[in-house]
């Protein structure tokens, strides 16, 4: 069953011979509102939702040596991570106290959210091949096909600009070894890039075993992990064609495998589990102007914009001596998702920029384990939207969004069971003065409950056809400032206040057969605030730094719990950098973060202590800028971590990397 639904995505994939639709094809050309280097400038924002609170880190944040998805979001304000494990183990993230299946990530446009649990790997994001990530802090932008509860990340793959050949190479700590290729071709109207990545690692790291009696020392013990070793294989090929007067044609095709070990919990460790995962990722994006446009209009005063996307993963464990409490000797999953989404964008004034857009999805899960009744499941979504832009005035801009979207689900051969669910965002930018602007926006969002939360994933996760949406509702105000003094110094600086209040969350009990099953019973309510700031001094000095104050409550009704703190959400992080640099020549920074306490059950029985990490980097150019040389030593202090109870961290590390381009 696994096989031939996987067969026939590829099939699928392969007649049509696209790759993955941008969420906004139009923007890779435009200007990204981002800081650059050595020059003044505002918060690095997106230029995609100006109304928004939102982050951007930009080519040079993602090609730090070492980094992962997990370690470059942790330094954005409101973000938290939770990583598992090494580089090749689960990492989620969560904004502004709300839950992973909370986030909806995007890949060129494709979202990465899966159909069992509803989060997105980040282990498993391509950061050398991204050009920037663009994070938004409250909701998600007007093109994505979801608001995000709390949030949405959207990551932007490289386009090619130019002809150039690009290699590299990496070397780090625990077994770290990896190479990159890749080649571009521009020419008139049209270019395409072509890339790939092959990364190994041991990550047989050391950590403190505590035998899982943290109230006792004398068994502690330094232990090697084993069996956490992971090969993977990423593959590009992007291309653009220009057809005149605006119109392009934008194709997006990605390929990813990865097998490694499953180390198990750091108390119970699994040594002979084994894991694969594969995804392909694939569509095509176009955008015209609209017949009968206005003669002597711009090019993009009224466009059309088409998209269709797929994406294929699937993913199988291999658990032989059971030693990961699956029970069997085997579970595999395969999803696809297919969308169709149609767009106009029209600037009928100076003042007034509209769009509607109408987007179909079809999605599908199968499920299996050995020697256990499988699984298969399917949605259908339909999905209505409008939005309207307006200046009132030149300090005032007004947004608004409104979307309707409908989904019927089924199991095998079960009639569909129909949702239909309201969305919506009205938001305020008001410019103060030069440089400063204040940001509002009130959003209502709905997450859908996944097929693996509906229909179970195995006999001892069941599912639960009952479920409804998680519904939210929530808000933030806050302000944005920059200031220069010509090539002496330029600072910003941003603040934003936000609350949100969600209802049926979907959480999981234990019932008296010693299955798991979610239900409808929980209720959130969250209160935070999020300072950043950052500063350019004589072009060779730059400093930022960002603080999260967050007040997660459980609000579920008759709760009987003391403790009523969302679990795995700390109430303070902060983070802080200072680099030291001459433009196209080297660069040395050091970063503090700094993570408060959390619980990690819902009693607030268990507690996972502080933490405050001291990182190193430096970056080397040379021959014209075609080649940069990195290396940084993450947690300088060799401090020990550990995340999700009973799962050691890696402490102290050293990456390298060099990179060429002709």
């Amino acid at each position: 069953m696994l096989s031939a639904a996987s067969a026939r995505a590829r099939l699928l994939l392969g007649a049509a011979a696209v790759a993955s639709a941008l969420a906004r094809p139009a923007q890779a050309e435009e200007p990204i509102e981002i800081e650059v280097r050595g020059e003044p400038a505002g918060p690095p924002a997106s230029s995609r939702d100006p109304t928004a609170a939102s982050t951007v880190l930009d080519r040079e944040e993602l090609s730090a040596p070492g980094a992962s998805a997990a370690r470059v979001l942790a330094r954005v304000p409101g973000v938290q991570v939770t990583e598992s494990g090494s580089s090749s183990a689960l990492a989620t993230a969560s904004v502004r106290g709300a839950s992973s299946a909370q986030l909806p990530v995007y890949l060129a446009g494709i979202r990465l959210n899966d159909d069992v649990t509803g989060t997105a790997d980040l282990s498993q994001v391509p950061l050398w091949m991204l050009e920037r990530v663009e994070v938004f802090r409250g909701n998600g932008p007007e093109a994505l096909d979801r608001l995000g509860i709390a949030g949405a990340l959207v990551l932007e793959p490289r386009l090619p600009r130019r002809s150039e050949l690009r290699a590299g190479a990496n070397v780090g700590s625990f077994g770290e070894l990896g190479a990159w290729a890749g080649a571009a071709v521009a020419g008139d109207g049209a270019a395409s890039l072509f890339a790939l990545r092959r990364a190994v690692a041991r990550d047989d790291f050391s950590y403190l075993d505590d035998g899982g009696t943290r109230f006792d020392a004398s068994d502690d013990a330094w232990v090697r992990r084993d069996n956490a070793d992971h090969a993977s294989t990423d593959a590009w090929a992007i291309g653009r064609v220009a057809l005149g007067r605006g119109a392009q044609v934008t194709t997006v095709l990605d390929a990813f495998h990865r097998a490694q070990g499953v180390p198990g919990l750091g108390v119970v460790p699994a040594r002979a589990a084994r894991a694969r995962v594969e995804r392909l990722l694939a569509g095509v994006s176009a955008r015209a102007p609209c017949p009968g446009a206005r003669a002597g209009a711009p090019v993009d005063d009224c466009q059309l914009e088409l998209a269709s996307s797929a994406i294929t993963a699937r993913s199988l464990t291999d658990d032989p001596r059971f030693e990961l409490g699956l029970g069997a000797p085997w579970a595999a999953s395969a999803g696809e998702r297919f969308v169709n989404r149609f767009s106009i964008i029209d600037h009928p004034g100076e003042r007034l920029r509209w769009s509607a857009g109408a987007g179909l999805e079809l999605e599908r899960l199968a499920i299996a384990r050995g020697g256990a009744p499988g699984l298969a499941a399917r949605r259908l979504g339909l999905r209505l939207d409008a939005s309207a832009e307006y200046a009132v005035s030149a300090p005032l801009t007004l947004f608004a969004l409104g979307a309707l979207e409908r989904h019927a689900t089924a199991a095998s051969a079960d009639e569909a069971s129909p949702a239909l669910e309201p969305v919506g965002r009205v938001g305020a930018r008001v410019r103060v003065a030069r440089g400063l602007e204040l940001l509002g926006n009130l959003a209502r969002t709905v997450r859908v409950p996944t097929l693996g939360e509906l229909y179970g994933v195995s006999p001892l996760v069941r599912g639960n056809g009952a479920l409804v949406p998680e519904r939210a509702v929530g808000g933030e105000l806050g302000f944005r400032a920059a200031a220069s003094s010509g090539a002496l110094l330029g600072a910003w600086v941003e603040g934003f206040g936000f609350v949100r209040e969600v209802r049926e969350l979907v959480t999981y009990r234990r019932a008296a057969l010693g299955y798991l099953r979610p239900y409808n019973t929980g209720r959130a309510r969250v209160l935070g605030a999020e300072l950043a700031l950052g500063a350019d001094a004589l072009q060779h000095l730059r400093a930022d730094a960002a603080v999260t104050i967050l007040d997660p409550r459980d609000t579920t009704p008759g709760r009987a719990l003391v403790s009523d703190l969302v679990p795995y959400q700390a109430r303070l992080v902060a983070t802080a950098g200072l680099a030291v640099y001459v433009k196209h020549l080297a660069s040395l920074e050091l970063r503090a973060t700094h993570r408060a306490s959390r619980v990690a059950d819902p009693a607030g029985l268990i507690v996972l202590a502080p933490e405050t990490l001291l990182d190193l980097g430096a970056t080397v150019w040379c021959w014209q800028d075609r080649v940069a040389v990195r290396g940084a030593i993450d947690d300088v202090t060799d401090a020990a971590r550990f995340d999700v109870v009973g799962y050691p961290l890696p402490a102290r590390s050293f990456h390298g990397s060099v990179e060429l381009v002709f």
